[in-house]
């Protein structure tokens, strides 16, 4: 692992690594308001890595959410990653067990999307970079979290206003997601069954039942898609 391979990583994951900076200090003052240490955050970081659930985190303990549902609904945004983790394993494959566990563990929507970039372009791109370019993005992460947990402390928000922001963020998280009809589709039944069976169940457990519910719609519509593109390509 020279320094010049793990320099290469870094530059092609820095425009990334801005955007988590501002994300990761809200979601670290969102956390410390919510009742969290700023050890908890960092560790919470350190362990999920992952913005959307942590965000989540935040609104369900908000919201009097007991630990199991969080859990599981920890498992379902994270299951992502398992896929991501795969679709690179052929990469790393001339590595230890220990790196590509690593490597997996510091996967993430956006340094996928850039190691998949780059290993597709750049045929000097090696799983060394690969690594750096994830370390880079996690070590961003779990330091924003900590400081903006630290602030937290000295930043009064009412729970009115945290409760504004982290709608507004799963409003831009929905939004950035939807990049077809199945998406969007999905998003709407979702949203329907979320108040339907809130409503009837008057407990938590209902955002549970609805995120496996649209993933069993999301994946029927997919279905009925690709069974209409293979009729057609027949």
């Amino acid at each position: 692992m020279s320094k010049k391979e793990w320099l290469a990583g870094m530059k092609a994951i820095y425009p990334v690594c801005f955007g988590y900076i501002p994300m990761g200090l809200a979601c670290g003052v969102l956390l410390q308001q919510a009742g969290y240490h700023w050890l908890a955050v960092m560790l919470m970081s350190l362990l999920i890595y992952g913005g959307a659930s942590q965000f989540m985190i935040a609104s369900m303990t908000v919201a009097g959410a007991g630990l199991l549902e969080m859990v599981i609904m920890i498992f379902f945004i994270n299951l992502r990653h398992l896929l991501m983790s795969s679709s690179l394993a052929h990469r790393i494959r001339e590595k230890s067990t220990a790196f590509s566990i690593f490597f997996a563990q510091t996967i993430t929507d956006e340094s996928f999307a850039v190691n998949t970039l780059y290993f597709r372009t750049e045929g000097m791109w090696n799983p060394t970079k690969a690594m750096a370019a994830n370390v880079t993005a996690y070590s961003t992460w779990i330091i924003s979290t900590g400081i903006g947990a630290m602030a937290g402390k000295s930043i009064a928000l009412s729970p009115v206003v945290m409760n504004y922001i982290l709608i507004a963020m799963f409003i831009f998280l929905l939004i950035s997601q939807i990049e077809n009809r199945i998406v969007f589709w999905t998003a709407v039944y979702s949203g329907i069954m979320a108040v339907v069976l809130m409503n009837l169940l008057r407990h938590n457990i209902a955002i549970v039942l609805t995120s496996i519910l649209a993933s069993g719609f999301g994946l029927y519509l997919q279905n009925k898609k690709d069974d209409k593109e293979g009729i057609l390509r027949g």
